[in-house]
């Protein structure tokens, strides 16, 4: 065969090899893709986010909030995730959905009765959404009820299943099994603690008692104080406390920063970290930071930090004649909402208004310039986590209309039992 035929040959058979590989690495990749859509938990890496996690799952990043609201127990800040932690990335049934997916009425579960082999009381696990009047919460949806159902249920909430084949007898065994389960099996969460501190308040025109953060220091030299030095996790900073007050070892106090003022509703106070008292023996106190929500800076100001009223894993319960709010403002002046906003309501504690409680923001009817009407869809659904005399601070759980104007009405839907 001529020398040109054998090398035109060489390149043919050179270009043939080449879309051979690349359709083994294609067939390769698209089960990976797959795999990554379909999986039902992710554990964490260095250098992972939320944003980038709901971007590989969800395929679309602006749904991080629903995995958020799935991994409470292991999230207690969306900003910060650790390698290791297993997030989940679907809905279990004893989870509710973090958005509401319709506003279309579904009949309320039925008694169990007790007949044959049923169980006396009807016992529950997953939720769905449920509608009376105008009222749309989540509420628990019966299941199976029977002793084998009981049973099969009883045996996978302890952790049957056999891990002898991958960890064999030994202690090392029991030791993944227990791990397995605290992953699997993670408690439902009504209030976050560090959504209780990092969300805010309006101050009601009250006059609050405040120290000063007067800035880092180098242990046991106050003169090292720098203005502008910015402050990390666990450093040593000085304060200064109330004038005419003290501050005690051990004490808990959240550094704030005094925003705007709201006309009849007092200043906008956003903390920006927690830190806990150290040394009392000085002019200038020191303490130790314990928790960053925002920027850290000098002449900021130091409350102390009420006790988190921690309800335990019980779930919202429907109510039909809630109190009637007004949305104030967004913490943060959003013109649009989004899941995890900070909104503040005009209903606090002398109104009944607990945190944990479920506010359901509607849109008002009206009549359009073209004859139409507009009904009072529902616009957005909102948490209590903290509460003042007259006022509430609530975080956006699911928004459907994020145009939700100052003055819009806010309804209480549900509240935790007491």
């Amino acid at each position: 065969m001529p020398r040109r035929l054998i090398g035109t040959a060489s390149k043919m058979n050179h270009h043939i090899r080449l879309r051979l590989l690349g359709l083994v690495c294609l067939s390769a990749a698209v089960p990976s893709l797959l795999a990554a859509q379909s999986a039902q938990t992710h554990t964490v890496r260095t250098g992972d986010t939320l944003w980038g996690i709901a971007g590989l799952y969800l395929r679309d990043p602006v749904l991080w909030p629903q995995i958020y609201q799935l991994n409470t127990s292991v999230v207690e800040d969306p900003h910060w995730i650790y390698p290791g932690e297993v997030l989940q990335i679907v809905a279990t049934a004893d989870q509710p959905p973090s958005v509401p997916t319709t506003d279309t009425p579904a009949p309320m579960p039925a008694p169990v009765e007790v007949t044959g082999n049923m169980i006396a009381q009807r016992p529950v696990i997953s939720s769905v959404l449920v509608q009376t009047d105008t009222v749309s919460v989540m509420v628990e949806a019966p299941i199976d009820t029977t002793i084998s159902g009981v049973l099969e249920r009883a045996a996978q909430d302890t952790g049957a299943t056999d891990m002898t084949p991958l960890f064999g007898t030994t202690t090392r065994r029991r030791e993944m099994e227990a791990t397995l389960a605290a992953y699997s099996q993670q408690p439902y969460r009504p209030l976050r603690r560090s959504e209780f501190y990092s969300s805010g308040f309006l101050s009601e025109n009250q006059k609050l008692s405040t120290g000063r953060f007067l800035g880092p220091v180098a242990p046991s030299q106050i003169a090292t104080i720098t203005s502008n030095a910015s402050t990390a996790l666990y450093t040593k900073v000085a304060i200064a406390a109330p004038s005419g007050g003290a501050y005690q070892v051990g004490d808990t106090l959240l550094v704030v920063l005094v925003g705007r003022n709201i006309d009849g509703y007092g200043d906008v106070v956003i903390p920006t970290g927690m830190i806990r008292v150290t040394d009392v023996s000085r002019a200038e106190n020191t303490a130790e930071v314990i928790a960053i929500y925002g920027p850290i800076r000098a002449q900021q100001l130091t409350i102390q930090a009420e006790k988190f009223p921690d309800p335990g894993e019980v779930r919202p319960v429907p109510i039909s004649d809630g109190v009637d709010a007004a949305v104030i403002e967004s913490r943060d002046q959003q013109v649009l909402k989004g899941p995890q906003d900070v909104v503040f309501i005009s209903k606090g504690r002398a109104d009944g208004v607990a945190p944990g409680d479920l506010f359901e923001v509607r849109r008002a009817s009206s009549t359009r310039n073209d004859g139409a009407s507009t009904v009072p869809e529902v616009m957005a659904l909102l948490q209590v986590v903290h509460v003042r005399d007259h006022t509430a601070t609530t975080r956006v759980l699911s928004v459907s209309s994020p145009d939700v104007p100052s003055g819009t009405r806010a309804r209480q839907v549900a509240k935790l039992p007491s």
